[in-house]
């Protein structure tokens, strides 16, 4: 026999275990296509159940939509949703949000230049400053993506306020606009983009007039303008305080005058009936007269009769009056 068969045949034969004595057969290759097929399955099943699982954050809504019927009228709300998998959902925020123009470089969603300019009615054109802060309707969410789509901002919300903000300036004046009629201009503003856009699902919530580029020349002519209006408003208010001061000291002289004169009318009544009392009853004053002077140190008193002749009176020593020594 060659020595190759020789261990050929070595290799099939049984091999004797020699602590045990038990025969041990040749092993045969381990069968790995059940577990592999397992693994399989399990990322099948996570890619699956990943697909059917929509994850909404907070403060935005979800916009579903399937490649079988399109956009769905219902929107995911914030947390976990359960979804076919061939539905893809699209994030819409429904916190507020502020739409910036500005001349300022990366102040705005327009990273350069992005002022409005205007034009007014007397024909100055003027550079405006805007922030709109705006919401979208969360169950109109929906209808957005399905007519608009993700970039509504640039695709209406921009237009409409542009649009809007040059209507409204050509109605006023650069001093309106600039100044004392500012904030009416905000409101007329805000008002337009509301109706405008309110139809889209789209909530205004405020305007601002951020700032207001006028011409130098112009820009110091209405300020001289409303510093004289303010002046003559100042002195104004001074004219009518002087004036109120004025009727006031008016007010206070006549009554004065009336309590003077309701006094003066009220001690004439009291002498009017003093005189009548002492007409009915003359020794009345006469007997005052000595009663007001029973108190004094006084030896003699002289006082005076009907008759018009003085009565000497003298004084005991009580103080009272010694009629009987009494000589006219």
């Amino acid at each position: 026999m060659k020595l190759g068969d020789q261990i050929n045949e070595l290799g099939a034969t049984l091999l004797k275990d020699k602590d045990k004595g038990t025969v041990i057969r040749d092993r045969k290759p381990r069968n790995t296509a059940i577990p592999n097929l397992l693994i399989i399955l399990m990322v099948i099943l996570i890619v699956g159940v990943s697909t059917m699982i929509a994850r909404i954050p907070a403060g935005h809504v979800g916009v579903k939509y399937s490649i079988l019927g399109g956009v769905k009228d219902s929107e995911f709300q914030e947390g976990w949703n359960i979804k076919e998998p061939w539905v893809t959902v699209t994030e819409y925020s429904i916190r507020s949000q502020v739409y910036t123009m500005s001349m300022i470089q990366e102040e705005g969603q327009v990273k350069t230049d992005d002022r409005i300019s205007v034009i007014t009615d007397e024909g100055l054109t003027v550079d405006l400053d805007m922030s709109v802060r705006y919401k979208i309707v969360p169950d109109k969410a929906s209808d957005i993506h399905k007519k608009i789509g993700p970039n509504y901002e640039s695709l209406i919300i921009r237009p409409v306020i542009r649009s809007t903000i040059r209507s409204i300036a050509s109605q006023h004046n650069a001093k309106e606009i600039y100044g004392e009629q500012r904030e009416e201009v905000e409101q007329e503003i805000f008002v337009e983009i509301e109706k405008s856009l309110i139809t889209d699902g789209i909530i205004i919530e405020e305007v601002l007039l951020r700032n207001v580029g006028l011409p130098q020349k112009i820009k110091t002519a209405i300020e001289e303008k409303l510093d004289a209006e303010q002046q003559a408003e100042r002195m104004m208010f001074v004219l009518e305080k002087e004036q109120r001061e004025a009727e006031r000291k008016v007010i206070e002289s006549q009554g004065i005058a009336n309590a003077t004169i309701i006094r003066a009318e009220g001690e004439a009544r009291a002498l009017e009936l003093i005189s009548g009392v002492l007409q009915g009853n003359p020794d009345l004053l006469r007997y005052r007269y000595l009663d007001m002077l029973g108190d004094k140190d006084i030896k003699v008193i002289i006082a005076p009769t009907s008759e018009g002749m003085p009565v000497f009176m003298p004084l005991d020593v009580e103080g009272s009056v010694d009629s009987s020594n009494s000589s006219i």
